[in-house]
């Protein structure tokens, strides 16, 4: 029972109890209760009983009272509190309280004195029914509103809207704020959608997102699938099976307009960190020069052993896996598999990632004004972004100890503040000049 909050039954077992004198400790041990628990009830929903006579002063005859003149007579030299009119109308009344309701069980119910009217004074009763209305509406009134000042409501606006309008989800910025943040991040996301803060559910966009049902075209088609032999995905399954720990790269493109440039991604799993390459054409010779300039920045051996696997769709642009697996002269520098048709699920944290492109770079976007520095910008903030799945760690982080810093350094990627992330199409806009 414990933490479980009193049930209507439990409130009537003890009414029926306390009209029956039974004392609180046997309330206790009937509904399996702490006595505290019962004393804390009792308490908290009692209810003062409206008499008919009027209950004296806790001063009524006697000379701690120094009242005068309650009648209305200047002239009378009689002591109020021996008076009939010693009551509510004056200013130090007290009205008298059972003693009895300063001890165990804290209410008149059963009470013999109460029920002969013995006792002239403040009377209290429990209910089941009444605190079960009072317990109802306590619950609800604590869950409505906001616990926080007006002043710690503007600190926390200051802090994440700002973030949240940087393209930062709400966990990123709990992750990095905790101890400034005066709340739980279920409730932070709860005073966003109030519309309590600046920012909107608008500006989180996996909260409000629209995705257009995709259409496969050509599924009988006949263009020629022979690259794939022995580069299926089962190939791939059955070779990391018999070689563990390998470093594997997801490999991919991105779209730009139609007939424009696109982007090379190439995802570390063990990290989720990635790289893109701007290419001019979306063709095999564009992939394959990109996978040649790696090379040659970081040298052969070093490509060889961290670039092991790649494994992509069947896009037509990496149709020549000969050419993939080979450098400028011809040796060998990875392997190259294939997922299933249609089965972008295969390499899932690739096409994952491509989301936060997609973020700055929204879809139908022209690539061809931007360079590979723009690009090298975007992918800063993308693999600075802190992720759950790495125990909020950042994918730099990580990749600087699996990869090295030689490596990152030699490709451009550099550690980025948390607060400092962007992740909005505004990280790439270029400014206007005017005549």
């Amino acid at each position: 029972m414990k933490n479980k909050h009193l049930t209507l039954e439990e409130r009537i077992i003890i009414e029926e109890y306390l009209e029956k004198g039974i004392s609180i400790h046997r309330i206790s041990l009937k509904l399996g209760r702490p006595d505290s628990s019962i004393v804390r009830e009792i308490k908290r929903n009692r209810f003062r009983v409206s008499l008919k006579e009027k209950v004296p002063c806790v001063f009524r005859n006697t000379e701690n009272c120094t009242v005068r003149h309650l009648c209305g007579d200047q002239e009378c030299n009689k002591d109020c509190s021996f008076c009939s009119e010693c009551g509510p109308n004056c200013n130090d009344y007290i009205p008298k309280e059972c003693p009895k309701l300063k001890k165990s069980p804290f209410v008149c119910n059963g009470c013999n004195d109460c029920l002969t009217h013995k006792q002239h004074c403040l009377k209290y009763r429990y209910s089941a029914r009444k605190a079960d209305v009072l317990y109802h509406d306590n619950l609800t009134s604590s869950r409505v509103g906001i616990s926080l000042t007006p002043e710690e409501m503007e600190d926390l606006d200051n802090l994440v809207s700002p973030l949240l309008l940087q393209g930062q989800s709400v966990q990123a910025i709990f992750f990095n704020h905790k101890d400034e943040i005066p709340c739980s991040e279920s409730t932070l996301y709860n005073y966003i959608d109030q519309c309590y803060l600046t920012a909107r559910n608008i500006d989180m966009p996996r909260k409000v997102r629209y995705k257009t049902r995709y259409k496969h075209q050509d599924r009988n088609g006949k263009r020629d699938q022979s690259f794939t032999e022995n580069r299926k995905y089962s190939d791939f399954l059955q070779y990391i099976s018999d070689n563990p720990d390998l470093n594997i790269w997801e490999m991919d493109t991105v779209i730009g307009s139609q007939g424009g440039k696109s982007l090379l991604t190439l995802l570390y799993r063990k990290s989720t960190f990635m790289i893109a390459i701007l290419l001019d054409t979306h063709t095999q010779e564009s992939v394959i020069n990109a996978l040649n300039e790696i090379c040659a920045t970081i040298g052969i051996k070093k490509f060889q052993k961290l670039f092991q696997v790649l494994l992509c769709d069947r896009g037509i642009e990496f149709g020549n896996p000969y050419a993939l697996e080979c450098d400028e002269n011809g040796e060998i520098k990875t392997k190259v598999y294939y997922c299933d048709p249609y089965s972008s699920w295969q390499k899932p944290m690739v096409e994952r990632n491509h989301e936060f492109i997609r973020m700055v770079l929204p879809k139908g976007k022209s690539f061809d004004n931007l360079s590979q520095k723009d690009i090298h910008l975007m992918m800063n903030h993308i693999n600075n972004y802190p992720r759950e799945s790495l125990n909020e760690r950042t994918p730099y982080e990580l990749s600087k100890l699996l990869l090295g810093n030689d490596f990152l350094q030699a490709l451009g990627y550099y550690k980025i503040h948390p607060d400092d992330v962007i992740l909005k199409p505004m990280l790439l806009q270029k400014p206007k000049f005017t005549e």
